[in-house]
């Protein structure tokens, strides 16, 4: 069985690199069309996280955010697999970035970052062409799947360009082994906390919310710099990446307050286009205090 669903997700990277764009959207809309009006994915989790979310919004509105939920999700499902094999002029042509020379300085001084996203809009876009936008070496911090086999297939396609995985376990090591060089750590922070004893509290989208805390944690102790990406969704297939500081000094900031600043800024980009949120993930399944 586990070699069975790496040669199906081999023949479909194969299969969907091959077709233009323009041959992708009807594929994407079909898809739209089963996850949201025939198989109805996860449809009462989303609205549950929209209605929770969004207290202010009528019905009307939050249904509104909900279809154009599914159907970015599965343009975006489309898209990263289609990414794995685009040219990297290409790739960068779709997802750009506004302002990578904000790090340069930090560069020059061989000062490793340390860099915060979430599930939104196109990451796994992100995952592969970061490392083309930069002089530092890039290390993403991430979860392995289960099935090794399948992970280490799509990990060597995502480090094409040059990015290095770590196992989120090992990512203190990581940063002590690469102490010497200078590295932008990239984590992705909105994940749910399996570990609520010392899990981190915010009011976040009108919510309670529990936050993993090995980012703060992280920041704090190595007291490298720590900054926002932002990902705007152009149109389809488009892109665009902003950067931002939260704060150049987190070992001077209390315990928990990295955490803070980033729900801070996800939940204003969040807000500004909500559909592009990954709204299909259970955020808030342990979020009983």
């Amino acid at each position: 069985m586990l070699s069975f669903e790496v040669g199906l997700t081999k023949l479909l990277v194969r299969f969907v690199g091959l077709l233009p764009f323009w041959a992708l959207w009807p594929i994407a809309d079909f898809l739209k069309f089963l996850l949201f009006n025939v198989f109805g994915y996860r449809r009462k989790v989303v609205e549950n996280n929209l209605r929770k979310s969004f207290p202010a919004k009528n019905e009307r509105e939050r249904k509104a955010i909900a279809r154009l939920f599914y159907h970015h999700f599965s343009d975006m499902l489309v898209e990263s697999i289609k990414g794995l094999s685009l040219p990297k002029v290409e790739l960068l042509r779709r997802f750009s970035y506004r302002n990578p020379g904000v790090f340069q300085p930090f560069f020059e001084k061989k000062q490793s970052i340390i860099l915060l996203g979430s599930h939104y809009g196109n990451w796994e876009w992100g995952v592969l062409s970061f490392p083309l936008a930069v002089q530092h070496k890039v290390t993403g911090v991430y979860k392995p799947l289960k099935n090794k086999r399948l992970d280490y297939f799509l990990s060597s396609l995502r480090k094409k360009w040059g990015l290095h995985l770590t196992d989120m376990a090992q990512a203190g090591r990581a940063i002590v082994q690469q102490k010497n060089e200078p590295t932008i750590f990239v984590l992705i922070g909105d994940q749910t906390p399996f570990d609520m004893r010392s899990a981190h509290w915010t009011t976040f989208l009108s919510q309670d919310t529990p936050w993993l805390n090995g980012m703060d944690k992280l920041a704090r102790k190595t007291c490298y710099p720590v900054f926002y990406f932002e990902i705007v969704k152009l149109r389809r297939g488009f892109y665009e990446v902003t950067f931002s500081p939260i704060c150049e000094a987190p070992n001077t900031l209390a315990e928990g307050e990295v955490t803070a600043l980033f729900s801070k800024k996800l939940e204003e980009t969040i807000r500004r286009a909500p559909a592009y949120w990954l709204w299909s993930h259970r955020r808030w399944k342990r979020a009983q205090r």
